[in-house]
């Protein structure tokens, strides 16, 4: 019983002082927390900005989805939508918002099962066959901040053209 008593008292006090020191969620990290969702509301602002000259600019009516992916229609197409799941083959061309070219040509994905940014699968569930579209993608929904390691670099606002050829 000797033994345990000094054991119990430097548990006690070991546990009081996690009590009192602050960890990553007190309010002492809470600033860091808000200021970095202010920094993230701030990159949100500017990318919006960007699209939205980019659209006056190139003089096109841009539609805005819930989610942040911009869109215009260029030519719809006839049949159903494409649905997730759907094998689709497609040309398209992937560019940064000033016009350098990053890939193009013409490829085959099961839809929302692909490695496709999440823009490129939600665009390509409001086209269908012989449709074209331009969407205007945000980093978050492309390839964020590090880009896709190659031709993409980080935080950038892509242009991808899409032509449905057919869903297979």
């Amino acid at each position: 019983m000797n033994r345990l008593f000094p054991l119990s008292v430097a548990v006690m006090i070991t546990l009081s002082g996690c009590l009192t020191r602050p960890d990553n969620k007190s309010s002492d990290a809470g600033g860091k927390e808000s200021d970095m969702i202010e920094f993230n509301r701030s990159l949100l602002v500017k990318d919006r900005a960007l699209i939205t000259d980019f659209a006056k600019e190139a003089k096109l009516s841009l539609t805005e989805t819930s989610t942040g992916l911009w869109y215009f229609e260029m030519k719809r197409g006839a049949g159903p939508e494409i649905e997730l799941g759907d094998d689709v083959k497609f040309d398209f061309e992937c560019a940064l918002l000033d016009g350098t070219v990053c890939y193009s040509g013409t490829t085959s994905l099961k839809v929302g099962y692909a490695d496709a940014a999440s823009g490129v699968t939600e665009g390509l569930q409001m086209m269908n066959p012989g449709s074209e579209f331009m969407f205007i993608i945000p980093p978050y929904l492309a390839y964020g901040i590090t880009g896709d390691g190659n031709r993409i670099p980080g935080r950038s606002i892509l242009i991808y053209r899409i032509r449905i050829r057919e869903v297979i």
